[in-house]
């Protein structure tokens, strides 16, 4: 269900200024901020509300939750700036802004009317400075939309990405929408506010959503350079940890990756795994590596994927996309209990046999004559086409062909995929 937003009705802005004037007489003397981690941030809207807040230090009062604020590799010395510098430039682009904030947080000049708590920071960057590990949150991500709630957040701040009337929340749609959900729950204000940037990816899914869920979108035409992780080479060591590893992924299982070169070496491994297992077995042995262990046999294996594995990550990297293209990120899960006990219990297949409708009906999924209810339930979770409709007593399931209700479904119909 999409969400609604509880405060006033849209405001569109093409004007920084003005939107941090918005912002600042919306929420009052007391901001408390919650933005996204890692691109989700509006750099460019985050350092305008910044040192406005910073210039009025006995008006307002600024407090920042967040994680994983970008930044720029910065030289210390005149020789890390020969080298870094084109390699800053090449890499992360002439013209990529920094966060204001967490430059003055770096050299520990935040000015008193303004907080940061960080719930995620690389390791050992912040060992110099006192306020960031005072102020650091230890919690697990799932907890991220509750613990703000019970901060008191009242500003939420994105970026965004557009396509004619639809705004997609891109890489970071989880906690900005579990957010809302549950601010609205407990029936507390929060200003929600996006910032278009055309560099941003469209992302389909629950990321897609519609202008109703935002207060305040601001969007000046001017994009947002995207911060461009570097990318480590992988190691002889690496690729035989990975190797490992791959031992450990059960056919038919969930996978959680992350960033960096071991990630990469897992993500080769099995991919060699699933395409030339005859090298991988060959890979296997040279690295001393027991193909046959009990560990392997009771939760892993060495065999190509036949049912696939599911991705599960809060930042989605391109391994899942390599792992796609190579087929094997392709087991299907459904955010509906009963329907994804019946896919697991093997009472339903995939793609779905014309059989399945009957089953369907028996655990009272859909009702024998199928409604409207009915059909928005099966578009949700891709079982029928999204074009498909009721008309009179037919059902189109696509622009060229009718189906009379309660007829029984063709295997052709069903577009799960």
């Amino acid at each position: 269900m999409e969400q609604e937003s509880t405060m006033d009705p849209l405001v569109k802005s093409h004007d920084l200024d003005t939107a941090v004037s918005d912002i600042i007489e919306r929420c009052g003397e007391n901001i408390i901020l919650a933005t996204a981690l890692g691109l989700g941030k509006p750099n460019r809207l985050l350092n305008r509300l910044y040192q406005k807040v910073k210039s009025q230090p006995d008006k307002c009062k600024l407090t920042i939750y967040t994680a994983l604020s970008l930044q720029v590799p910065q030289a210390k010395s005149d020789v890390e700036q020969r080298f870094l510098g084109p390699f800053a430039a090449r890499h992360f682009g002439e013209d990529y802004l920094g966060l204001d904030y967490l430059d003055d947080a770096n050299q520990n000049t935040l000015p008193d009317n303004i907080s940061l708590h960080e719930f995620y920071f690389s390791s050992g960057s912040q060992l110099h400075h006192a306020s960031a590990q005072q102020n650091y949150i230890s919690q697990n991500y799932t907890h991220v939309a509750r613990d703000l709630v019970a901060a008191g957040v009242n500003l939420v701040v994105q970026q965004v990405a557009k396509r004619g009337d639809r705004l997609s929340l891109s890489c970071n749609p989880d906690v900005m929408l579990d957010l809302i959900e549950q601010m609205q729950a407990a029936n507390k204000p929060l200003m929600v506010v996006g910032v278009v940037n055309a560099a941003l990816p469209f992302l389909g899914g629950d990321a897609d959503v519609s202008e109703s869920i935002f207060d305040l979108l601001v969007d000046d035409a001017i994009p947002q350079t995207l911060f461009g992780i570097p990318r480590e080479s992988v190691s002889l060591v690496d690729h035989a940890i990975g190797l490992h590893a791959s031992r450990l992924v059960k056919d038919g299982g969930t996978l959680q990756i992350g960033i960096g070169a071991l990630s990469d070496a897992i993500v080769n491994a099995l991919i060699l795994r699933h395409q030339n297992n005859a090298d991988y077995h060959q890979a296997l042995t040279a690295i001393d590596s027991v193909l046959d262990s009990t560990l392997v046999k009771d939760i892993g294996g060495i065999s190509p994927f036949k049912q696939g594995l599911y991705g599960a990550t809060e930042m989605v990297m391109d391994g899942f996309m390599h792992l796609r293209n190579a087929g094997i990120l392709r087991r299907l899960v459904f955010d509906d209990l009963a329907l994804q006990t019946l896919l697991d219990q093997h009472m339903i297949c995939n793609p779905l046999a014309k059989s399945d409708l009957q089953v369907l009906i028996e655990q009272g999924l859909i009702a024998p004559v199928i409604t409207d209810k009915d059909v928005a339930w099966m578009k949700k979770f891709g079982l029928v086409d999204i074009n498909a409709k009721i008309i009179g007593a037919n059902l189109a399931l696509a622009p060229d062909s009718m189906l009379t209700v309660p007829a029984t479904f063709m295997e052709d119909y069903w577009l799960l995929c």
